[in-house]
């Protein structure tokens, strides 16, 4: 009888133990780390347009006003360590942008002849996109909830204008030449010659503001041009530069922290 209440003693002793033991290490890693997928609708506003690549490749003064417009998606990330996330965003949006130039000497292309136009014009832009970024997030803070991100971004072009509308000045085929005076404005659509996707670099920076809630700003700048190849109408580069503020809500969350 002694030994089975001995046997019995040392068990509910050894049991109690290891209770003791997992609730240890339990507290000792309260936060022990847990991939995570995540799924949030988006919304925000963008600002931008094509720009000039230089800016003084216009030959004068470049000046633009950009346009505020509303953008629709969602984010898709995936934390995949307790500070860094792999995200994608999927965007609708229309970027557009007017602009004015007063400039000396520019120099474009029409139909087999090269001509220097000087004075003022006008440009009216617009793009209608559906927009990929895909990016690194490193996340800081005590609770993480500040995010630095890096990466690229692709773009389809849906719909796009770039029209040009010489207000007054001269045209030459050599440049100071006067060859045709403008007295009244003349139109330049050139909307048949821009290409139909862009793609370039992505940086931003994100904070959880609530817990499922999350506020980003957004910089996107294009690598090449907003021209077919082979266009070739302006002897310098016009590259699609933007900026965003975004608002999501973490709607889905598989494997939650």
């Amino acid at each position: 009888m002694f030994l089975k209440t001995h046997s019995l003693i040392i068990a509910l002793t050894l049991t109690g133990l290891g209770f003791f033991s997992r609730d240890t290490l339990m507290a000792q890693h309260p936060g022990a780390f847990v991939p995570s997928f995540c799924i949030a609708p988006q919304i925000g506003t963008d600002i931008g347009g094509a720009m000039p690549v230089p800016m003084n490749a216009v030959g004068g003064n470049f000046n633009a006003y950009p346009r505020l417009n509303a953008t629709l998606g969602a984010r898709f990330f995936l934390n995949i360590h307790s500070r860094w996330t792999l995200g994608v965003n999927l965007n609708y949006k229309t970027i557009a942008m007017d602009a004015d130039a007063r400039v000396s000497n520019q120099k474009f292309k029409g139909e087999n002849m090269v001509q220097y136009f000087t004075g003022t014009s006008q440009m009216s832009m617009g793009f209608t996109m559906l927009e990929l970024p895909l990016y690194a997030e490193f996340l800081v803070g005590k609770k993480r909830q500040h995010g630095i991100q890096l990466g690229v971004f692709g773009a389809y072009v849906f719909n796009s204008r770039f029209i040009t509308n010489a207000v007054k000045g001269f045209i030459g085929s050599e440049p100071d030449r006067i060859d045709s005076e403008i007295i009244t404005p003349q139109v330049m659509d050139f909307s048949s010659l821009l290409d139909t996707w862009d793609a370039g670099l992505f940086a931003g920076y994100q904070a959880r503001i609530f817990p499922r809630i999350r506020m980003g700003l957004h910089i996107m700048m294009g690598v090449k041009d907003i021209f077919l190849p082979g266009s070739e109408f302006f002897d310098y580069k016009m590259k699609q530069m933007r900026g965003s503020v975004t608002v999501s809500y973490d709607l889905v969350r598989i494997f939650q922290r």
